[in-house]
């Protein structure tokens, strides 16, 4: 018997709502992790950091 509490969340590319039990959740499909992928790899998005979190990796 299927669960009928299934959530449904939105897509963080799309902003299109696609089922919580999606396989590439937090996206609603391979092509919208895709579209996010390249936007890290071109460097779209970044994270700051400052010198002190460096120096506590080292």
């Amino acid at each position: 018997m299927k669960n009928l509490d299934i959530k449904q969340l939105k897509c963080l590319t799309c902003k299109k709502e696609f089922n919580s039990e999606a396989k590439t959740k937090p996206f609603c499909s391979q092509r919208c992790s895709y579209i996010d992928l390249n936007s890290w790899l071109g460097e779209k998005y970044s994270i700051q950091a400052n010198e002190e979190d460096y120096e506590k990796d080292i």
